[in-house]
């Protein structure tokens, strides 16, 4: 049996090599139309003490105090699970000095979690406390309320010898097992830098 090229200037079949044609094309736009595959990123500018990984890059404001010059970056982060569920997280990280770092014992520290969560947070289930060699760290958990759902609010104050971290994290709406996970690794990845 004689081979037939399959370019059809070479005298191949015309029709069969003009229904490869489309096929490919529609491959090659659904190739370029996918979108593409986040990768994790982690904050961690120069001037802060810790670091905190977000599934991709989180959305940066620059706020500024009123009457003031006093300004910082404000990180946030949102996703939301099937019209259900968000998770929100709110990152705040600025430059301070060891004094700052002394002052800031248990109670300085538990004060300033409440304070920081007053507007989020209806019932507080928990708070505490951590002193480790590099930092300090108190922590809020409590439900609150957005609209008509409820929410688990989670409020975190890290000190460092040379910053201080704020971090709020919110998940509002139906329970949702992403939802948790997302929550729970974000959680996880805080760090100081030297550990």
């Amino acid at each position: 049996m004689k081979q037939q090229p399959c370019h059809p200037r070479a005298g191949g079949d015309l029709v069969s090599f003009l229904r490869k044609i489309p096929a490919f094309a529609g491959m090659t736009m659904l190739l370029l139309a996918a979108p593409a595959i986040a990768e994790p990123y982690t904050y961690a500018p120069d001037h802060c003490d810790f670091t905190i990984t977000f599934p991709e890059e989180p959305y940066t404001l620059r706020r500024c105090e009123d009457g003031t010059d006093e300004c910082y970056n404000l990180i946030s982060f949102t996703q939301v699970y099937e019209v259900k569920t968000t998770v929100n997280f709110r990152v705040i990280c600025n430059p301070t000095d060891k004094v700052l770092y002394d002052q800031y014992d248990e109670d300085v520290m538990k004060a300033t979690v409440r304070a920081l969560t007053k507007q989020s947070v209806v019932d507080e289930y928990q708070t505490t406390f951590r002193a480790e060699e590099h930092y300090k760290q108190a922590s809020l958990v409590g439900q609150g309320r957005s609209g008509k759902w409820d929410t688990l609010f989670i409020g975190q104050l890290w000190v460092g010898q040379n910053s201080v971290m704020s971090l709020e994290a919110e998940m509002i709406g139906q329970p949702f097992d992403a939802a948790d996970k997302l929550l729970s690794e974000v959680l996880k990845s805080v760090r100081h830098k030297n550990i």
